[in-house]
């Protein structure tokens, strides 16, 4: 099966494009079934998922049996055609404005290569992804407590240096904030967002996997006061994942990236993804649980914990030392802390900081 998440509206331009194709050759719809379903509760403003249910014929005359390999090869080649087509048609509507509808967007959202889809965007569980977006959003409040001074500070520099940076590109000294752009890597149910209060102007764009998270992102963004007319801001959530960006080569001015990097599939990757969007002298905020660092028995026990971590908890490590990724990347400057939470176990051991591109 294969799923591609769409606004409504754009699903109307996508088969426009691509019925031609599609009809062109009848067998193609004779392997396909098409489903669309919501997202998230609010159904009126929401994307829909579109699913392609190919290949299911089922097998049993002996005459069709001896032409399944065949019609297995047939059938692949007709998806990647119809993908193919799905892809470039989706492209042109983001040109012409059709998605995502925002108040003002300033860095373009971007359709990854195919290849990269197929190998990181991989299939999910929506109903794990509902529960573990519900648990998120209330099952981390104690954890966000305790780590709100420090991240507080590095927000705080954050924006101080965004700010500057902008005085700099500018004879305005009341430039501000205005015309900044911002990804959350792993927005999740944005927890992140009290820490955006008072800012103006901004195009925050949310990345993360699963699409459940949105409703609570925007609940969180809401609470912040970050989408009241007055502030200027624009909140877009885009279905991704870090290993290959949405996004254009050095088009953004910041990227956030907490409790993200322990769950992606190739770390490594995903921060030469960061990097590869980031402007010139761009700003990557990172907050991330590590392997311990100071002791021993706890490290040993986040390594034996880990496979049963990965399973409930949406691929979570808990023995990754993210420091090291961040180190490696080929950044011009990277202010790394390590750092220990009292009351939370395994999720103790923490990494964060500020890296310059």
């Amino acid at each position: 099966m294969s799923i591609i998440a769409f606004n409504q509206n754009l699903l109307i331009w996508v088969f426009l494009a691509v019925a031609p194709s599609m009809f062109f050759e009848f067998a193609i719809m004779k392997s396909m079934a098409f489903v669309m379903m919501p997202i998230s509760n609010n159904i009126k403003n929401d994307r829909f998922l579109l699913f392609l249910q190919t290949d299911t014929r089922i097998h049993g005359d002996s005459d069709d049996d001896e032409n399944d390999a065949y019609c297995s090869n047939q059938c692949q080649c007709r998806r990647q055609v119809f993908l193919d087509i799905l892809r470039q048609s989706a492209s042109a509507v983001t040109v012409i404005g059709g998605f995502p509808r925002v108040s003002h967007g300033l860095a373009a959202i971007t359709i990854p290569p195919l290849e990269s889809l197929t190998k990181y965007d991989l299939p999910r569980n929506f109903l794990q992804d509902a529960a573990f977006a519900q648990g998120m959003s209330v099952g981390m409040i104690d954890y966000e407590k305790e780590s709100y001074p420090t991240k507080k500070k590095l927000f705080r520099q954050l924006f101080e240096s965004l700010s500057s940076n902008r005085n700099k590109d500018s004879n305005d000294n009341n430039i501000n904030m205005k015309e900044t752009v911002i990804v959350e890597v792993g927005m999740g149910s944005f927890p992140n967002a009290l820490y955006y209060e008072h800012q103006h102007g901004l195009d925050i764009i949310g990345i993360d996997p699963n699409d459940r998270m949105e409703g609570y992102a925007k609940d969180s963004a809401s609470r912040a006061g970050l989408l009241s007319n007055n502030m200027g801001n624009s909140l877009r959530i885009v279905h991704g994942v870090s290993e290959t960006l949405p996004l254009e080569d050095n088009s953004c001015d910041a990227v956030v990236c907490t409790l993200t990097l322990c769950s992606v599939t190739d770390p490594i990757r995903s921060v030469s993804e960061i990097k590869r969007v980031l402007k010139p002298g761009g700003i990557f905020l990172f907050w991330e649980q590590v392997l311990s660092q100071t002791d021993n028995k706890l490290a040993n026990y986040q390594i034996e914990m880990t496979p049963s971590q990965v399973k409930r908890a949406d691929g979570c490590h808990l023995d990754r030392k993210t420091g090291d990724v961040i180190r490696s990347a080929g950044f011009q400057s990277v202010d790394l802390q390590y750092i220990e939470l009292k009351e939370f176990g395994f999720l103790n051991p923490t990494v964060c900081g500020i890296a310059t591109a």
